[in-house]
């Protein structure tokens, strides 16, 4: 399941980051993508079973790492005991993880420890603290180096200046937690591992990898999304830990009616996270509703369907980011897109249906044609970019986060018939959602088409293709 590096996506685009402009600091990870070491992970109670978001650290690190396409790890602990209860619990999100559990003298985690438990083949190692939360994309990072190298923050965000306060700090900047390894420095070092690292650093004999001004844009994201590190929070930082993992689970570019749904997904996500309910509930939960809509718009009760597709425009943000705070992502989840196309779709064929059985708008199947129409060019528009630039089109200028603001889309839509419905005027607000949809098309396309053109000239440039 590992690339070799030279087809390694995340050693390509650091590489192609560093040779532009000279950037040495510059990465976009674009994806997940599996590992190529093998990891360690030093785990002692009470700091690695420490809760954020109604999961462990110890439990966060390990779903991590099977999203990472790892499959064995060994966990070193001075309180085997305990861990050992902790994971023996069931967990699907890491079921295809095995876990081998080691015991090490109690005291600071010293490196040469490690050493019964490290494989006959593998020269190098991947070490972490299982009382640190990391995203995916620092431990992928981290993978990718080829020689002994640790992670540093060099400059942490005043948000985040709280939590990481209590990590230790080298010449570099603070030390995340997370070290590439030989197999010859950890049997020969008698150091604890954090006073290892620092040591290491100011010596030269481990590079620093500093995650500090690199170009941490996330295109599933849809925005600069720096990733989180920090180690255990004391119970004061609680809140403030599980914040700052809600606020990273916001998608970007929003349209106007999801920026007002954002702060209230994330309240009530702050509270579903400690509960035992699953995104794939949330998304059944949210097509019950959908459907439900459906058959008022159907029946002619236009203002109960319009209050449950307001609900829908909320509840449609909570299952994906109970994934991605718990780590709970699964390929049923993929799907969700799928089942999010049907039910708006039925909303306007059903207020279609609605508006022409009952003579309010005898024209209400051309409004509808023209809705779907406009609503199809402009996903295929999208889809082209994606496929062309490896980026949306919400990620090609600020223009376009504007369209995507206000342009047609499904909260939009609903928003303007909810406004009809108070206005008393549904049989225009019909018609201004249909002719947005097709505006709102219109607008993308030729945008598109520049920004594929401009993409390929880029490409095809000779200059490129030389230093390429």
């Amino acid at each position: 399941m590992c690339f070799p590096r030279e087809n390694h996506p995340s050693t390509t685009n650091s590489q192609a980051g560093q040779e532009k402009g000279g950037l040495a600091k510059r990465l976009v990870i674009v994806q997940e993508t599996p590992v190529r070491h093998e990891f360690i992970i030093l785990a002692d109670c009470p700091g690695a079973l420490v809760e954020v978001c109604g999961i462990s650290l110890l439990e966060r690190n390990l779903r991590t790492l099977q999203r990472l396409g790892v499959t064995k790890v060994v966990v070193l602990s001075a309180t085997p005991d305990v861990i050992g209860s902790h994971l023996a619990g069931r967990s699907r999100h890491r079921a295809t993880v095995e876990v081998d559990l080691r015991a090490r003298t109690i005291g600071p985690a010293i490196l040469s420890q490690a050493r019964d438990t490290l494989p006959n083949d593998a020269r190098q190692f991947v070490v972490s603290r299982g009382d640190c939360l990391f995203d995916s994309r620092l431990l992928q990072l981290l993978d990718d180096q080829n020689t002994a190298a640790t992670l540093v923050d060099s400059a942490p965000p005043s948000s985040l200046e709280m939590l990481v306060s209590t990590a230790c700090s080298s010449k570099r900047g603070r030390i995340c937690g997370a070290a590439l390894l030989s197999r010859d420095w950890l049997q020969s070092c008698r150091d604890p591992f954090d006073r290892a690292l620092e040591e290491g650093i100011n010596a030269g004999e481990i590079d620093a990898v500093d995650i500090a001004g690199r170009d941490w844009h996330h295109v599933a994201m849809r925005r600069q999304l720096r990733p989180l590190w920090f180690p255990a929070p004391v119970p004061e930082q609680q809140k403030h830990a599980e914040k700052l993992l809600i606020q990273a689970a916001q998608k970007g570019c929003l349209d106007f009616p999801a920026i007002v749904h954002g702060p209230i997904e994330n309240f009530l996500i702050s509270h579903l996270c400690r509960t035992s309910i699953t995104p794939n509930q949330l998304t059944l939960i949210t097509n019950i509703v959908a459907w439900a809509a459906t058959f008022c718009f159907a029946s002619g009760h236009l203002g109960w369907g319009a209050i449950l597709a307001l609900a829908v425009g909320i509840l449609d943000g909570l299952d994906g980011k109970q994934a991605r705070v718990k780590i709970q992502t699964s390929k049923i989840g993929k799907l969700e897109h799928t089942f999010d196309a049907f039910f708006e779709h039925s909303w306007w064929i059903a207020i279609a249906y609605y508006l022409q059985t009952s003579g309010r708008l005898s024209g209400a199947l051309v409004y509808l044609l023209l809705l779907m129409g406009g609503e199809g060019l402009a996903a295929l528009v999208k889809l082209g970019v994606i496929r062309s630039c490896g980026r949306t089109l919400e990620d090609l200028g600020d223009f376009n986060r504007l369209v995507r603001l206000i342009g047609g889309r499904r909260n939009v839509y609903i928003w303007i018939f909810a406004l009809g419905l108070v206005l008393g005027k549904p049989v225009e607000a019909y018609e201004v959602m249909a002719i947005w949809a097709v505006v709102t098309a219109l607008v993308q396309l030729p945008i598109a088409l520049f920004a594929v053109r401009a993409h390929r000239e880029r490409v095809l440039s000779p200059e490129l293709t030389v230093e390429a």
